[in-house]
Order: structure tokens, then C-alpha cells, then sequence
């Protein structure tokens, strides 16, 4: 929308760092994406009562979660030129990657096994197995490596993201 307007490119006219900028939006997009997890983990466990597992493995999980999600979000906004292209490439790519991720195959039964390996080449697989982990109760140093990897996808993605903005706005 603000490319749209003329607000972003104005905004890059100025003396701020795009950095500073891009680092604003980002900041913006980890608050949306805390209040939204707070919520959802809150009212999972007070309406189905889900026992999500040990607080800091869960706080461990959450944060690798929201850096990857938020890192994800920025690239993928930063192939997008209208507000009319969001919905649709937002929508394939999350579903192709939620689907390579095995997040709609975590209820079948007897998954081939090479699929274990295809599940971690997306963040959500890799969310995914920290989630998984949470919920057998695993204490936080069994959360390293997963939430290092969601924490490496994010700062990879949005080093990416903020490379083509810049371009794109240069």
C-alpha cells in the first residue's frame, strides 16, 4: 500500500537509513506476530486445554517462530509490487512451503521416511519439529538447533528481503 501511494519511495528519499526503515516495518511485524501467538497459545490452552510444554521451551519455540515468520514476510513482500499481487503469492507460497514443511501430513499415518528430510529444507518444518518437541515436554536445550535454524531462515530472509527493496527503491 505505501509503495502504492508513494509513501515508501518518499520515505526512502529521506536521510534514513534504509535500514532504520526496514527496521521499523520488522519491529512492526514481530509485535503483530507476538500478540498473535500470545493469543493463540493462550486461548489453545484455555479452550482445548492444551498442555504446550515447558515455558521457556515454549517462549524458545515462539521467538524462532516469529523471526523466521517475520523474515519470511518481508521477502516475500519485497517480490510483490501491488496490493492486488499479495493475496494470491502470499497464498501459494505459503501453502507450497506449509506443504513441504509436512504441516498437512502431520495426521497420516506411515509418511515415508525421505519425507523427513524434505520437511527441513522450510522454516515451517523446522517450526514445526520445535513444536513437536514443546509438546513431548523437551527442556529448552533440546530447542538449540531448531530455534537456531528458524533464527538463521529469518536473518537470511530478511538480509534478502531488504536487499531487493533496496534495489527495487534505488
Amino acid at each position: 500500500r505505501e509503495d502504492e501511494a508513494g509513501t515508501l519511495s518518499r520515505l526512502f528519499t529521506t536521510p534514513t537509513p534504509l535500514a532504520a526503515i526496514l527496521g521499523g516495518k520488522f519491529a512492526a511485524i514481530i509485535f503483530t506476530l507476538v500478540v498473535q501467538i500470545l493469543v493463540l497459545l493462550g486461548a489453545s490452552a484455555l479452550l482445548f486445554g492444551i498442555g504446550w510444554g515447558r515455558p521457556l521451551s515454549v517462549t524458545l519455540a515462539a521467538a524462532g517462530l516469529i523471526v523466521a515468520a517475520a523474515g519470511f514476510g518481508v521477502l516475500i513482500m519485497s517480490f510483490t509490487r501491488t496490493t492486488r499481487q499479495t493475496g494470491p503469492v502470499m497464498g501459494v507460497v505459503l501453502t507450497l512451503t506449509g506443504m513441504l514443511g509436512g504441516l498437512f501430513t502431520t495426521a497420516i499415518p506411515n509418511v515415508p521416511g525421505f519425507f523427513d528430510v524434505v520437511y527441513l529444507t522450510v522454516p515451517q518444518g523446522w517450526a514445526l519439529r520445535a513444536w513437536e518437541l514443546c509438546l513431548e515436554g523437551a527442556a529448552p536445550a533440546d530447542l538449540v538447533l531448531p530455534v537456531a535454524v528458524l533464527f538463521a531462515f529469518g536473518a537470511l530472509f530478511l538480509a534478502v528481503g531488504a536487499r531487493l527493496f533496496r534495489r527495487r527503491f534505488a
